[in-house]
């Protein structure tokens, strides 16, 4: 009971200066700018700068402001301290928000600095979270602020005191029980190292002769090595994720420079200044879907995406999509072989399944030579329907074939260059994405050479609905 007490004791100290270190360790990283939520709104900001920071116009720009406050439910001030429009959510249940943009704030973004803040009167206060940043369009610059209701600082406070707590609790319990044959395996410490070390980012983590360790203390050894090897996998991937989208970010910017400072360039006449200007609005187009890709596809990742299914025709929308890709079949000369099934009824999302054939159409009529040939069949299936997309194209490497619906992966990225129009690497992500959320399967098969298989198929069973 003396060691109970003594436990319950220290704990109770424990998170006494805890709550304290907590309250004002929030408190002042919010007055200086460091808090989680405005990390958030910054990261927001500059993809919005980045796409359309040094362009003629704002052009896109209203859109592109409308849809992320309806996605995240900021409000978006946008303009000069005299003039400026309000892009609110139409989804907001707080009539009463009242904007914390103050006049020094206004000087100090069009004068080329960022507001990172947090208006909050006392800890236990709902505040309001805003960011500014300048944004130049065209020979002027503007302001761009976002805000957002930020929780108290205490919203999850007590959820982590008693996860900690009892975690505490449980760790020296097991330190009473198991004492001697920890001792005799190195002590407990081995495994608190391999902890710790995970902790700090070190995923190589590795306790040595895990299996030979007896009962329960070599399957916990085992699980924490495992453990080491997956959270290892998922920060490579991390690390990559982030080197892909600042190269596809990079490549545009640097061609748009580039261009830009060519067109100042004396003694130019109008067939390469027309040239120029060419170029960048196809890099500016490209940059901008890149954004709409990265965020479409954020969003159905993170279930944020509203599915609503409905009965339709799936071979009336199959064959819109083929339509609305005539220009690019008629000037390669494809034949188009069509064989939908009339009988074809399926309760999905219509739009979000318009993207899936679209996306997978135009990446095969990408890469089918100028005369080859493109195949589409719709039919039913016992479970719902099936869609097949063939062509007698380039191909796929087999060592390719299993990483082609990962983010930013382009097989045959030495042909992938050469293509008008190359693409980034998100469509066929974004189409797994929105067949895994209707409960179907998306698969290919390719022979290099001889060309490549997309088929979808999809259940025909009642969605539930986010």
């Amino acid at each position: 009971m003396k060691i109970i007490g003594g436990i319950l004791l220290m704990n109770v100290l424990t998170y006494f200066c805890f709550s304290v270190s907590f309250t004002v360790v929030g408190f002042v990283k919010e007055k200086h700018g460091h808090s989680t939520v405005t990390k958030q709104l910054l990261r927001d900001g500059q993809l919005i700068t980045a796409a359309f920071d040094g362009k003629a116009n704002a052009q896109g720009l209203p859109e592109m402001l409308t849809k992320l406050t309806q996605l995240r439910h900021y409000t978006i001030t946008y303009g000069t301290a005299n003039a400026s429009a309000v892009f609110a959510s139409s989804g907001s249940d707080d009539p009463e928000f009242v904007t914390s943009i103050k006049p020094e704030d206004w000087q100090q973004v069009l004068s080329g600095s960022d507001v990172q803040q947090v208006n909050r009167k006392y800890p236990f206060s709902e505040a309001t979270a805003v960011v500014g940043m300048p944004i130049t369009i065209g020979s002027e610059r503007f302001a761009l602020f976002i805000e957002e209701k930020a929780p108290s600082l205490y919203r999850d406070f007590w959820q982590q005191v008693m996860t900690v707590f009892f975690g505490f609790l449980l760790m020296f319990i097991l330190m009473l029980l198991i004492g001697r044959p920890w001792k005799e395996r190195g002590g407990i410490y081995v495994y608190i190292s391999a902890i710790r070390r995970m902790s700090k980012g070190d995923f190589t983590v590795t306790i040595d002769k895990a299996e030979q360790m007896p009962g329960h203390y070599g399957e916990l050894a085992t699980s924490i090595n495992d453990m080491a090897v997956e959270l290892n996998q998922m920060e490579q991937m991390r690390q990559a994720f982030i080197s892909n989208v600042s190269h596809e970010i990079q490549s545009p910017l640097t061609s748009i420079r580039g261009f830009a400072r060519a067109l100042q360039q004396d003694g130019l006449d109008d067939q390469q200044r027309n040239h120029y200007a060419g170029i960048i609005e196809t890099e500016s187009v490209r940059l901008s879907k890149l954004s709409d890709n990265l965020m479409k596809l954020t969003t159905l990742e993170a279930d944020q995406q509203q599915i609503h299914p409905k009965p339709f025709r799936l071979d009336q929308q199959v064959r819109a999509m083929i339509l609305a890709c005539e220009p690019i079949w008629t000037e390669k000369n494809i034949l188009m072989d069509i064989n939908l099934d009339e009988r074809v009824m399926l309760n999905g999302d219509e739009e979000l399944l318009s993207q899936v054939w679209m996306n997978i159409l135009t990446n095969s009529l990408k890469f089918t030579d100028e005369g080859g040939t493109l195949s589409v069949e719709v039919k039913p299936t016992p479970e719902g329907a099936s869609v097949c997309i063939s062509d007698n194209g380039i191909g796929i490497a087999e060592e390719d074939l299993p990483h082609i619906f990962e983010r930013f992966f382009k097989a045959d990225k030495a042909r992938s260059r050469r293509e008008k129009g190359s693409g980034s690497g998100l469509g066929l992500s974004i189409v797994k994405v929105i067949v895994d959320l209707h409960g179907g399967k998306v698969t290919a098969s390719s022979t290099p050479g001889v060309g490549t298989t997309f088929t979808v198929t999809l259940p025909n069973s009642p969605i539930k609905q986010t």
